[in-house]
């Protein structure tokens, strides 16, 4: 299985993207890797830069791939009665893994759309079942972020449930201030389970506070 496509602002074949290459060479050059890993990223695990506005995953498609973002941000919604609920956003050092279940193959119920340029690491489940199979110990410690993950978006739905809109909105000004420099208002007041015209009262509110 082969990469997603992405239709790109992609460099000709004789210039090179050197934020791309120097997250590679960050890669390839990390203590934390023995040599064999390196060479095994250098070989599988393709790095891309995605322009605004393309889809990692749509809705009802099956997922053949993980990525992780290194710049840039992901809305995640899914669509209702023709309407878009945003359910989260992601940013630089957030995977992204779970919009359907790999193992039986099940169809992505929501949508990874970029909201900004972005740069991803793109991993098909086939090259994560070969690393596994060779290292080990990787597949521990990714399972051991996978599960910080899970704690960490339990949590986050928890305080949402509980919380008002405008808690939300504090909470996510302390947890993700760069969304507001990459996000348009109306997709974080549908995030907040509100209206644009009340998320301005709500900014309005706070300001004068």
């Amino acid at each position: 299985m082969q990469p997603v496509n992405f239709s790109s602002k992609s460099v000709s074949a004789n210039q090179i993207d050197e934020e791309v290459f120097a997250i590679q060479q960050s890669l390839l050059q990390s203590p934390y890797n023995i040599q064999e890993e390196k060479d095994f990223f250098a070989e599988n695990i393709e790095i891309r830069r995605v322009p605004k506005g393309e889809f990692l995953i749509r809705q009802g498609q099956r997922l053949f791939c993980s990525y992780h973002l290194f710049k840039g941000c992901v809305r995640e919604y899914y669509n209702k009665d023709g309407e878009e609920k945003t359910i989260g956003f992601y940013t630089a050092g957030d995977s992204l893994f779970d919009g359907g279940d790999k193992l039986n193959q099940e169809s992505s119920s929501v949508n990874w759309e970029t909201v900004s340029e972005c740069i991803v690491s793109v991993f098909t489940h086939e090259v994560e079942k070969e690393m596994y199979r060779r290292f080990p110990r990787l597949e521990s410690l990714c399972r051991m972020e996978t599960e910080k993950q899970y704690s960490r978006f339990k949590k986050s739905l928890h305080h949402y449930l509980d919380s008002s809109p405008e808690e939300r909105y504090e909470n996510l000004i302390e947890t993700k201030p760069e969304l507001f420099q990459l996000v348009p208002l109306y997709h974080i007041a549908s995030y907040l389970g509100v209206t644009p015209e009340s998320l301005s009262r709500i900014r309005r509110r706070m300001k004068v506070s």
